[in-house]
């Protein structure tokens, strides 16, 4: 049985991402050598498939192992893996087809409603520093369990469209990761996405308290139908109102 803090639990953790055939199955390379108590070091050998036109390191693939391997780390310090508030990279060094790579990411600082976590990457033989980044994360869930999920933010600027409102984009983010958090603690698959919408009632505005409320409908033997509200805190008002159908069926 794997444990909440150790390497085991990351490896779990690790492999069931690589392996559910999403866009996270581009990272399978990556293999864990330590971590736990919101830390994760793995590494990797580059290889041509994770190369640019230019034969360097791809930066979105970097990107995305940032992106990932952060979040294992959150995980395996007893917090949700919650939803991307912020993503950023610094490449400083090229590397080539062959090198070996070194990933070390740690959590700074999980709070109530945002955890913060960063991600050095170095390259195995010479201890150079190829990239660095890290990413806010959103993580409060309030409440929830079986086929629910209940969890609320505070909206920051950088949750805003130009127009000073709460940004569509990420609203949708929202109803995407949460419907799935709900559909997760039901015994059931978290699927692939076939259908997302949001209808937009309500602006929000930096500084507002908002509620997500997600409840799966019905999950069937291939198909999952969820639901999800935005609501204002203070007043209960309707922010906006989504729903989320997923494909189940992975037997």
């Amino acid at each position: 049985m794997t444990t909440k803090f150790g390497v085991d639990f990351l490896k779990a953790v690790a492999g069931y991402m690589s392996q559910n055939g999403s866009h996270d199955s581009i990272i399978k390379c990556f293999r864990i050598t330590g971590g736990g108590n919101g830390r994760c070091i793995g590494e990797f050998t580059v290889t041509k498939e994770h190369l640019n036109s230019h034969g360097g390191l791809h930066g979105g693939f970097i990107a995305t192992l940032v992106d990932n391997v952060t979040t294992y780390a959150l995980m395996s310090k007893e917090s949700h893996p919650g939803v991307s508030v912020n993503l950023h990279v610094n490449y400083f060094q090229s590397v080539k087809e062959g090198d070996e790579i070194i990933l070390d990411a740690n959590t700074l600082r999980a709070g109530k409603t945002l955890a913060y976590v960063d991600c050095v990457l170095t390259r195995k033989f010479d201890g150079t520093v190829i990239a660095q980044g890290g990413q806010s994360k959103f993580v409060k869930i309030t409440g929830g369990g079986d086929g629910k999920c209940t969890a609320e933010f505070t909206v920051a600027v950088e949750h805003l469209n130009r127009a000073g409102g709460l940004h569509g984009g990420f609203t949708a983010t929202l109803v995407d990761m949460v419907t799935t958090y709900a559909l997760m603690s039901k015994p059931c698959h978290p699927g692939v996405s076939v259908n997302i919408n949001v209808n937009y009632l309500k602006p929000a505005r930096e500084g507002d308290d908002v509620i997500i409320d997600a409840n799966l409908l019905r999950a069937g033997k291939k198909l999952a139908f969820l639901e999800c509200e935005l609501r204002h805190k203070k007043d209960n008002s309707l922010i906006a109102k989504g729903g989320h159908t997923k494909f189940v069926d992975f037997q």
